[in-house]
């Protein structure tokens, strides 16, 4: 209503607040909005907020597709390459470490088993998938994981499987220079010989656990570490070695006399040799043989010491092997 009070000098807002307070309201400061306008606001923001949560919605959902596609792709791929693999060959790593403790405790002698006595036998039954570990007698004892992290297809295991014509210096270096080569054609007569290790790191991959493990995972993050695992895994070897039917074990003594050591580590020692079929459950070699590095010329001693004694050590296996030598006939 109309109010002496009010002059034409107030300012609009004061003279809004005058003509309030004459009517009994209470104007709020500054211009008010029209009821449409706050009307349009009010649906404008709950129209975002439904947007912003249908989006929150959609981008939730899609993540969680998008991780349970990794998942199954994950999942998939190590089921296919498991599905290769029988049961047997899954526990080929179980059925092969309860063997290894006894050939680093007392030693109980020397065996060459009937079933390598006739002429030709070792070489065919050494055709067969082997697994191989060498390592020193302690950590053959209580460190499996150490050994078969460190050992390798060394020139033992090629001279064993592909003795050289001679037992010769130079003959005993090339097979030694084969190996340190790393070549394909080098390393062909040895391609059925896998080391445990593979079997070690690989096949857990492939286990109902790791599968159990990959279902589990409830970030992306989580789950794209599996898989980087997986793909640096040594699937493919492990696969070989798990169809392993040898175990074939190399276990150095500590020197226990005083000595000079080589270049590459190598001294007089006791070095053993296990050979176990997997399948029958049953050692068919066992022998202990002494390494010198003594024979060997001094500038090929320094390099190649270790190579060449066991590249001799591998040629005296063959020749107890054949001649029967200091062995029982069975366990």
């Amino acid at each position: 209503m109309p109010t002496l009070l009010v002059t034409k000098k107030m300012s609009p807002e004061l003279a809004a607040r005058v003509r309030a307070s004459v009517d009994g309201r209470r104007a709020a400061p500054g211009s008010k909005l029209a009821p449409r306008a706050t009307s349009v606001l009010r649906l404008g923001a709950t129209a975002t907020i439904v947007i912003a949560g249908i989006w929150l919605g959609v981008s939730l959902y899609r993540a969680q597709r998008e991780l349970e596609a990794r998942r199954a792709e994950l999942v998939a791929k190590a089921q296919r390459e498991a599905a290769e693999l029988g049961p047997d060959e899954h526990a080929v790593a179980t059925r092969a470490l309860p063997w290894l403790p006894p050939f680093a405790g007392a030693y109980p002698g020397d065996l060459v088993a009937d079933e390598l006595r006739p002429a030709g036998a070792l070489p065919s039954v050494l055709s067969r998938p082997t697994l191989y570990l060498r390592g020193s007698l302690p950590s053959v004892a209580s460190r499996v994981d150490e050994s078969a992290a460190s050992s390798f297809k060394d020139a033992f295991v090629l001279c064993l499987v592909a003795p050289p014509n001679a037992r010769t210096e130079p003959l005993l270096k090339a097979k030694a220079r084969a190996v340190l080569s790393g070549r394909g054609e080098a390393l062909a007569p040895v391609a059925g010989v896998e080391r445990l290790q593979d079997a070690l790191v690989g096949l857990p991959f492939l286990s109902p656990e790791w599968e159990r493990k990959v279902r589990a995972a409830r970030s992306r993050e989580d789950l794209e570490r599996m898989r980087r695992d997986f793909e640096r895994a040594p699937i493919a070897r492990a696969k070989a070695a798990a169809k392993a039917k040898l175990l074939l074990v190399v276990v150095d003594e500590p020197n226990s006399e005083p000595g000079p050591t080589e270049l590459d580590g190598e001294r007089p020692h006791d070095v053993r040799v296990g050979l176990v079929d997997l399948v029958t459950r049953k050692v068919l070699l066992r022998l202990r043989r002494r390494v010198d590095p003594s024979w060997i010329s001094a500038a090929t001693r320094a390099e190649w010491a270790s190579g060449i004694d066991s590249c001799a050590l591998a040629m005296d296996v063959h020749a107890a092997v054949a001649s029967g030598g200091r062995v029982a006939t069975g366990e």
